[in-house]
């Protein structure tokens, strides 16, 4: 307990003073993509997908320089996946990124945790999982921060590399993903975790190679 609060205090410590440089010794560098989001695959293993302008549990992510917003099945199947990748060049207290879990208004999570999958390219990655609710609807999400090449679970651990990022590199880019599936009797969480992974464990790797290391 004692070594978790004295590595809060340090955390909190880095993450005023790196505040206080950033604000008023320099100026931060924009970072592009080393692709456009809008190239990521529509079709891919056994998934395909299509462009939708938005989907209904989705969050204020206006705010990112660029995003893309897909429906994807994987074939034969009906469930879908309602996916949200968002790039930040740079953040500021008006371009923000805000965690999955602060959702529209009626909906709330009814539990959190941090999951670990093996993929396709055979590395281990932790995303967040969380049910969303909203009076008989129900929706599982999955959503990870990737921070120069690196996939991030916790916010917490996300603000302070990105302060480290910030102080060191003159850098303050992000993205995030964020994928969900409807749940249902039919179709219930346990369903949803594995059709979500599968997809992820592709998707992911994917999603990388457009981001800048």
């Amino acid at each position: 307990m004692k070594k978790k609060f004295r590595f809060f205090i340090l955390a909190c410590v880095i993450l005023i003073l790196a505040s206080f440089y950033t604000r008023w010794l320099i100026k931060e560098v924009r970072i592009p993509l080393m692709q456009p989001l809008a190239q990521i695959p529509i079709e891919f293993a056994e998934f395909n997908g299509e462009n939708v302008s938005t989907f209904s549990q989705e969050s204020d992510y206006g705010s990112s320089d660029v995003k893309t917003v897909r429906i994807y099945k994987r074939k034969g199947e009906n469930a879908s996946l309602n996916v949200f990748v968002g790039y930040w060049e740079t953040e500021d207290e008006i371009k923000r990124i805000r965690s999955p879990r602060y959702t529209t208004e009626g909906w709330g999570y009814y539990w959190t945790k941090t999951k670990t999958l093996t993929t396709g390219d055979n590395n281990k990655i932790q995303l967040k999982e969380f049910l969303n609710e909203r009076g008989d609807e129900k929706e599982l999400v999955y959503y990870c921060y990737i921070i120069d090449g690196k996939v991030v679970p916790d916010e917490y651990r996300f603000r302070f590399l990105k302060a480290v990022s910030s102080l060191l590199y003159k850098k303050n880019n992000a993205a995030l993903l964020r994928v969900s599936v409807p749940v249902t009797i039919n179709f219930p969480v346990e369903a949803a975790e594995a059709y979500i992974e599968d997809f992820l464990k592709d998707f992911l790797p994917i999603v990388k190679g457009y981001l800048p290391k």
